[in-house]
């Protein structure tokens, strides 16, 4: 049976005062579920997270209704609510349709990157150096989703932005710190470094090819790293 989550850690909710109340709660909990608090499989405990949170119930489902539509949970009538389980097979056909984002997306990055973007771009690479040098898994981590990000924003097209971010959380179903050991991560700082050359040089064929190769790549590390562990 799925294990009925609690989130005894959870804080009440805290939003800016412009900050819609649904919206605070879905990425609250989206959170939750990306960080690994709340499993994949895990059932949510509608009651405690709305006493935790300090906020009503119906705002609650409103906002889990919102993470149903964006393929992080699973509403089963007069069962509850529950963390989405992504296949195999699910997992490899995101990862195809996300390289075909980042493909387009690196050829919009090279073309509309500004200087003050680039900027940070390789600020947080270097971060990310640090944090691999440090062997520090759970800070490069955190860090990569940040620089995933950025670079969508770069891109300047906020719909390709929203989709990459929406099969980057389904794929955390799947494969949460598939990056794991120091040489997963060296590779990806190595993409990472090629992908900002291409962005630097405002060279839209190879910003894309480089970006492209990276989620690509991971999808492989990924096949690795399960074909490394032992049978069950």
């Amino acid at each position: 049976m799925p294990r009925t989550v609690i989130a005894d850690n959870a804080a009440p909710l805290e939003r800016a005062p412009t900050e819609p109340l649904v919206e605070a709660i879905g990425q609250r909990v989206e959170r939750m579920i990306i960080n690994g608090e709340i499993p994949a499989g895990g059932k949510l405990n509608e009651y405690a997270l709305a006493q935790q949170f300090q906020v009503s119930r119906t705002a609650l489902r409103e906002a889990v209704r919102t993470l149903e539509r964006s393929g992080l949970v699973t509403i089963l009538p007069n069962r509850g609510v529950f963390v989405r389980r992504v296949s195999l097979k699910e997992a490899l056909d995101l990862f195809d349709v996300r390289a075909g984002l980042a493909r387009t997306a690196g050829r919009l990055i090279a073309a509309r990157a500004t200087d003050a973007q680039i900027a940070d771009l390789t600020s947080l690479h270097a971060t990310m150096i640090a944090a691999w040098e440090a062997r520090d898994v759970s800070r490069y981590y955190a860090l990569n989703q940040t620089f995933h990000s950025l670079l969508m924003a770069c891109s300047g097209n906020e719909r390709l932005a929203s989709l990459y971010e929406m099969l980057s959380n389904e794929l955390h179903l799947f494969r949460r710190r598939n990056l794991g050991n120091s040489a997963q991560l060296e590779v990806s700082i190595q993409d990472h470094a090629k992908i900002l050359d291409g962005i630097t040089a405002h060279d839209p064929g190879k910003t894309e090819r480089a970006f492209e190769r990276h989620i690509l790549m991971g999808k492989q590390r990924m096949l690795d790293t399960l074909s490394a562990q032992p049978e069950e």
